[in-house]
């Protein structure tokens, strides 16, 4: 029986298109590839096959190579030439490796700075002020004590937040508040803003809007502003060796800021200055938390109302170094940290 004519050519075109597709790997993107302005050449038979169907194949001519184009659907891709007519094979055993680990860059955790802890920190603050209020009694040159408030169940008196980490940075943001007395009866309020900085360890702020009134806060109000400048310890995620200087904006001559402290009215004028020391309160579900050893009682100290320490009948006991906490708490590696004027050993208790 003899076969027609239309179907030996599509016979033709089946095996120049699909062996082609089947049996040799192709080059896409070689500039070499569309070198013939028309992928058919020397093949004009193709022309009759319209690109109709996607993913349809059909022979090229590739520069005297062999070729392939497929359909998208609109057209005829550009020819892919046949590489040799040798096969290619690619190595994908990498893909299957389980020690191939990426780093990213990832925004860094309080763990990664240094031991720096994001949070609401509270703690005490003290010193002395000389206020223009005084020449009124007159007394001018009267120093009169300063301590915070502090209201059971609150936040202390001294308080402010450590804002987290953001885009990897290590300095981080704070915002707080002082909220006080001078001589107990007069209030004494300033807002602090600043920065702890993670590498160096070190805490640096502005005090402002502060206010010292006469019984009343806002009462004949003198305004001053200042500086607050202390140290982070990273074991027990504590800021210490605070110390503050304020200078009265509002007084007759206005003061200034010391150069050094102590500060000296007849040298700087009216203001003050202090110590200070803050810390995170006293997380009371953390399961490692104890009580205190015998002849120690859990109370507030120099760390605001909400940080438990073991204390003593003469408060947390004083330090010059953390061999005299070893004295007190032998064998629980207790450091001495400076919290006011004194330092103290900070160990840490359940109530």
């Amino acid at each position: 029986m003899g076969i027609s004519t239309p179907l030996v050519a599509l016979a033709v075109l089946c095996m120049l298109g699909c062996g082609a597709d089947a049996a040799t790997p192709m080059s896409r993107g070689n500039a070499n590839a569309s070198a013939s302005t028309n992928p058919t050449s020397g093949n004009p038979s193709l022309n009759l096959v319209d690109c109709r169907q996607p993913n349809l194949t059909r022979a090229c001519n590739c520069n005297g190579m062999p070729g392939r184009q497929v359909c998208d659907g609109a057209g005829w891709k550009p020819c892919e030439c046949a590489m040799g007519g040798a096969a290619v094979s690619f190595d994908l055993e990498g893909n299957n490796r389980t020690d191939i680990k990426f780093v990213w860059e990832k925004t860094a955790t309080s763990e990664d700075l240094g031991g720096c802890l994001p949070g609401k920190y509270e703690g005490t603050f003290g010193g002395i002020y000389w206020s223009y209020i005084a020449t009124l009694a007159p007394i001018e040159d009267l120093a009169v004590p300063i301590a915070n408030v502090d209201i059971p169940g609150q936040p202390s008196g001294f308080h402010f937040t450590v804002e987290p980490a953001q885009g990897g940075e290590t300095v981080l943001k704070i915002k707080g508040e002082m909220v006080g007395t001078a001589d107990l009866v007069f209030p004494f309020t300033a807002s602090v803003e600043g920065e702890l900085d993670c590498k160096a360890k070190t805490f640096n702020a502005r005090m402002g809007n502060g206010l010292y009134s006469v019984l009343i806060e806002g009462l004949v109000a003198q305004q001053f502003v200042g500086v607050m400048t202390g140290q982070y310890d990273t074991r027990t995620h504590t800021f210490v060796n605070g110390v503050w200087d304020v200078w009265e904006t509002s007084g007759v001559p206005p003061g200034k800021q010391a150069p050094a402290l102590p500060r000296e009215f007849d040298r700087d004028g009216f203001g003050g200055f202090g110590t200070w020391a803050a810390a995170l309160p006293t997380n009371l579900s953390d399961p490692q938390l104890a009580a205190c050893p015998q002849d120690y009682a859990c109370a507030a100290g120099p760390l605001g109302p909400n940080k438990h320490l073991c204390t003593s009948l003469l408060g947390v006991p004083g330090c010059a170094s953390n061999a005299d906490c070893d004295l007190h708490f032998p064998g629980e590696r207790v450091n001495c940290l400076q919290t006011s004027v004194f330092s103290t050993c900070i160990k840490e208790c359940k109530p």
